[in-house]
């Protein structure tokens, strides 16, 4: 989130707790979403209060709690903080480096915002293959590596009977290979002609988006997959351990999973 964002998302949210609660009931409130308020029962501004209240509070927090109060969130911010969250806490920080350039660039420099969104939804299929043990494509770009992951978790359109299913999976994959085009004709990333188009901060907010709801979708397949293989394997070694008996050899091997439950093996 840019400091202009936070800072008019805090506002927003110091407005309407200004308006619809006293002083003690705004500590009480606020105190739900573990911030730190002050004894007091009457502020001076309960708008100015409740900004210095949540000016060191993380980002993650006010986004909960504007949501709670129903405020409007541009979905470029609240998406983008679930996916930075997401790769933060796996082995994918360089891809949180990619994804937070390409948030900084959406206003300043579109054409690069949208070759960096295209190289973080490349990172994270990247990732995901590599935990999967499964070798890259030989053509290393964008769209065949998204198709491989898609087919590696079981996510191709032509695997699934349901039509509707089928439609959104495949109009996932089609934004996802949408932006390798982006990128290859419009980004920073390759010279441009003389009469080429410039696109602007709507197009590379777009993209963003894009790269949001695709790379979301893919991590959190990937994290549910992970949560019930390692179930899976828990469950066989009780089994087993119940009669007395070590997991056979021809048992799943699932060490990729054998990790603390606080982290995902990307």
């Amino acid at each position: 989130m840019k400091p202009i964002e936070r800072f008019d998302l805090i506002s927003k949210i110091g407005r309407h707790l200004q308006s619809a609660m006293t002083t003690t009931d705004i500590n009480v409130y606020l105190k739900t979403f573990g911030v730190k308020t002050k004894d007091i029962t009457m502020a001076d501004s309960k708008w100015v209060y409740v900004k210095e209240l949540l000016s060191d509070v993380d980002e993650q927090t006010i986004i909960r709690i504007a949501q709670d109060l129903g405020l409007e969130i541009p979905t470029v911010i609240a998406g983008s903080i679930q996916l930075k969250n997401l790769l933060d806490g796996s082995a994918m920080r360089v891809g949180r480096a990619d994804f937070e350039k390409a948030l900084q660039d959406i206003d300043t420099d579109p054409p690069n915002a949208i070759g960096m969104a295209s190289t973080t939804l490349e990172s994270i299929c990247k990732a995901i293959l590599d935990a999967f043990e499964t070798p890259y494509p030989n053509d290393e770009s964008l769209q065949p590596i998204l198709k491989s992951v898609f087919q590696t978790m079981n996510l191709s359109p032509d695997g699934h009977a349901d039509p509707d299913l089928k439609r959104v999976l495949g109009g996932l994959s089609n934004a996802g290979s949408g932006l390798a085009f982006l990128r290859t004709k419009y980004s920073t990333f390759h010279g441009k002609g003389v009469s080429q188009l410039r696109l602007e901060k709507r197009h590379a907010r777009l993209a963003v988006n894009a790269l949001t709801t695709v790379g979301m979708f893919l991590v959190e397949t990937y994290i549910e997959i992970y949560n019930e293989k390692k179930n899976a394997n828990k469950k066989d070694i009780l089994e087993f351990s119940d009669l007395g008996m070590p997991p056979q050899d021809d048992m799943p091997d699932f060490d990729l999973f054998d990790i603390p439950d606080d982290e995902i093996p990307f």
